[in-house]
């Protein structure tokens, strides 16, 4: 009998640890299938917004591509139905960022002091800049020229340029630029008790909107907080005074936020987007709500078309060129 009993308790503990590893492997699988599922999703939003930007692309250089298509428009939001969801896309520039080749030395350190540099640092870095942008070989009190970069030959690859940036990533080259800073990082927020992201500075700027000024209807959140003489909570009330209704000129922000009547920041700052450089496209899939945004850089150029080559006769045109593609 006793041992019937001892078989019986074997055979129940048997049952029990198979049970439990079968209760395990099929939670393990559902989070793998969840997690599979949820990769599959994304990739599938990547698509998604990838073929509306590329839609929205193509009609600006035909004109005329999406009439009759089954795409929405709300607002200056274009958005594209898919079966498993939708794209949302929308036209930028690049006047919402600080153009390094037009803004002045108090823009620039003012950039450098919201991303938390010391005084020392931030003085290297824009007298550097300015010295790479300008056309002579004498230094500002803080930069560099071509000696400060530890030259033997000058040759067409010389640093500093000595002539405008020609991509933002030029910026890496410019003496006393570190990858942390150029990429931002993580940082320990001790009166938080918390983690937070500083931002590089490749988030913050551009080198083709041509103007010393930012749109504080495009700026994100990061690019008014590295304006002059601004706060961060005004800057938190700009960026939900526009989600509202965009700021029609520079007296609509005075008077829908009385505290920048007499601002310094009214200098750098202006609500003219300028033309249109970027597609930037959101895709969201229904149910899971996975999301994926991508970006379409693109340039608008005027060329001479030929009309005729005796008596020559021609006329300009605007040409939409591809840039590039930023994920």
């Amino acid at each position: 009998m006793n041992n019937r009993g001892m078989v019986l308790m074997s055979v129940l503990w048997i049952v029990l640890i198979i049970a439990f590893i079968s209760l395990t492997l099929a939670a393990s699988v559902r989070v793998e299938v969840a997690v599979a599922q949820n990769s599959f999703d994304s990739e599938r939003a990547f698509f998604m917004a990838k073929s509306a930007a590329e839609v929205m692309f193509q009609d600006l250089q035909k004109p005329g591509l999406l009439s009759g298509s089954s795409m929405l428009r709300e607002n200056d939001t274009y958005i594209f139905p898919f079966d498993s969801g939708e794209a949302r896309a929308r036209f930028e520039s690049n006047a919402g960022l600080i153009d390094v080749n037009a803004a002045s030395d108090v823009l620039l350190a003012s950039m450098f002091d919201s991303l938390g540099l010391d005084e020392q640092l931030r003085n290297e870095l824009v007298d550097s800049i300015l010295d790479w942008r300008d056309i002579d070989d004498v230094p500002h009190l803080y930069g560099a020229e071509v000696d400060d970069y530890g030259q033997v030959v000058l040759g067409p690859g010389r640093l500093p340029r000595n002539a405008p940036f020609q991509s933002v990533d030029e910026l890496l080259l410019v003496k006393h630029m570190t990858p942390k800073i150029y990429y931002g990082h993580i940082e320990f927020d001790a009166a938080t008790n918390s983690h937070r992201r500083i931002p590089g500075v490749r988030e913050l700027v551009t080198v083709s909107s041509e103007k010393g000024l930012v749109d504080v209807n495009q700026a994100s959140p990061d690019v008014i907080a590295a304006l002059p003489a601004i706060r961060r909570e005004s800057g938190a009330t700009i960026v939900s005074q526009r989600a509202q209704k965009p700021f029609a000129n520079l007296q609509d922000l005075v008077a829908r936020m009385p505290e920048f009547a007499n601002s310094e920041t009214l200098q750098y700052v202006t609500t003219d987007m300028g033309p249109a450089t970027r597609i930037v496209s959101t895709a969201t899939v229904r149910p899971t709500g996975a999301s994926r945004t991508v970006r379409l850089d693109f340039k608008t150029e005027r060329k001479k078309q030929i009309l005729l080559y005796s008596p020559l006769l021609y006329k300009e045109i605007e040409v939409i060129q591809f840039g590039r593609w930023q994920y």
